[in-house]
């Protein structure tokens, strides 16, 4: 039985082995690209005339959606109507006052 054992244990090193030289005999592959740039024509010539990389692009579109959002915030910080104070109301006998009024103090110190 243990013949049996040591057989299978050195046949199991094997196999193993074997997969790994395989795996590292493999040719790997490249996700460079190697093809030329690509003739850009109407808008996208003048722009990549400017950019010519992919992220230099990318990062002036997200500038330019940003600037247009800090625009909208600034116009609309002016634009606002001064906010309008609440007038206090009477509560009725009986009720209960909100948690955040000055009278729900004095209605918990009646109950």
């Amino acid at each position: 039985e243990a013949m049996f054992q040591a057989i299978a244990r050195s046949s199991l090193l094997a196999a193993r082995r074997q997969a790994t030289v395989a795996a590292s005999q493999q040719t790997k592959r490249r996700m460079g690209s190697s093809a030329p740039a690509p003739e850009w024509t109407g808008i996208d010539k003048v722009v990549r005339g400017y950019f010519p990389k992919d992220e230099q692009l990318a990062t002036v579109i997200l500038g330019g959606y940003f600037g247009i959002f800090i625009l909208f915030k600034i116009k609309s910080a002016f634009s606002s109507a001064p906010a309008v104070e609440a007038t206090p109301v009477a509560v009725a006998a009986g009720a209960i006052p909100d948690v955040d009024s000055e009278e729900f103090g004095a209605f918990l110190e009646s109950e």
